[in-house]
């Protein structure tokens, strides 16, 4: 980048970039407030960290602000490409109340020194969108600053998207972006399946039942698995230069079915069958590709329940059994610690255990 277009200006003349890859959960994101955009970069991208930096040392005006003077709510105003980060920040700092909108702490007795670096920052303002792809791209992707991978998914998939029609290639996008071809080419076609999903109308991920950070890698690596990839009927090379809808129509309530089993739907009222990607990703794939017992998984919605019909019934029954056993060899071996004043209820407890060892063992006699 050349200095030529390097300067310093206004902060009240810079705008939030609404593609931001970091804004997760933010619909109608043309329409969404600035409150609402630098609340979901508190969750997204820890603000504070940087709001107690600038506290520290006032705001260090390094590395210049990447911008655009288009798509701006106010015209002559710039749209920030790169730099979404510290602008939350600087607003944050300019205004305390909206801090305590987004649950956000901030120092009270803050300088006038600090508050002046904020008026004035460097900026590199670029003529189009594309002229700054690569660069954010490698800081975010493979630089020192780096996104999580959904953030990352959805800035090259924007960029696959934009131009696509040009013939562009994974390749080539992984190249400016310093990465692996196979890990682009599997974030990449798995961002471009949860936007189909998106805009057909068959996910949120804001409708997830499970809170906290979106398990994005739950998708990515079960499309990864042979199992995932033929119940939503994707070819062997799908993802070589995969479309921008790439599961066909007739696959799409496969697609919904799939997503209500990764992430769950609060509006359904639908858990999540994943309570840890390792290892109920493979346990869920084995259970989708056996047909009777997708059907258990379907009418129960308890993956352990739909996993037993996987597997020969003998197997079913002797892990169940070692499992016990297991549990038993324990409890004996801390039966030392029973108190009949403070643990009452436990004999009960224990007699019916020996009842049904004793019922377990009489039906293996009469099969033997």
């Amino acid at each position: 980048m050349t200095t030529t277009k390097t300067r310093i200006i206004s902060t009240s003349l810079l705008e939030f970039d609404r593609g931001n890859p970091r804004l997760v959960e933010v619909d109608d994101l043309a329409d969404a407030s600035d409150q609402r955009i630098m609340c979901a970069l508190v969750e997204q991208a820890d603000i504070g960290e940087l709001i107690e930096s600038i506290v520290a040392n006032k705001y260090l005006d390094i590395e210049p602000l990447i911008v655009i003077n288009e798509g701006t709510k106010v015209a002559g105003n710039f749209r920030v490409l790169e730099g979404n980060r510290r602008l939350s920040a600087i607003r944050f700092l300019q205004h305390p109340e909206l801090a305590k909108k987004c649950r956000l702490s901030i120092p009270k007795d803050i300088s006038q020194d600090v508050l002046d670096s904020l008026n004035e920052v460097t900026v590199y303002e670029v003529e189009r969108e594309e002229d700054s792809k690569a660069f954010i791209a490698f800081k975010h992707i493979n630089g020192a600053h780096r996104w999580d991978a959904y953030a990352k998914a959805r800035y090259i998939s924007d960029w696959y998207i934009k131009e696509y029609d040009s013939g562009v290639t994974i390749d080539e996008i992984a190249s400016k972006v310093g990465d692996k071809n196979q890990y682009v080419r599997s974030i990449l076609s798995a961002m471009l399946i949860l936007k189909q999903a998106e805009s057909i109308e068959l996910f949120e991920i804001s409708d997830r039942k499970k809170r906290g950070k979106f398990g994005f890698s739950h998708l990515y690596t079960a499309l990864g698995r042979i199992e995932y990839r033929n119940f939503l009927g994707l070819e062997k090379e799908w993802n070589q230069r995969p479309s921008l809808s790439p599961v066909s129509n007739e696959y799409t309530p496969k697609l919904q079915e799939t997503l209500q089993y990764l992430y769950g739907s609060k509006k359904d009222d639908i858990d999540s069958v994943i309570t840890s990607q390792n290892p109920d990703l493979k346990r869920l794939g084995r259970v989708i590709a056996h047909p009777m017992a997708l059907n258990i998984l379907r009418t129960t919605k308890n993956l352990d329940q739909a996993e037993e019909e996987v597997f020969p019934s003998e197997e079913v029954f002797q892990d169940a059994l070692i499992i016990a056993y297991s549990k038993v060899q324990d409890a004996m071996k801390k039966v030392s610690k029973y108190s009949p004043e403070k643990s009452t209820g436990l004999i009960s407890i224990a007699q019916e255990m020996s009842d049904t060892a004793s019922n377990i063992l009489l039906v293996m006699n009469s099969k033997t």
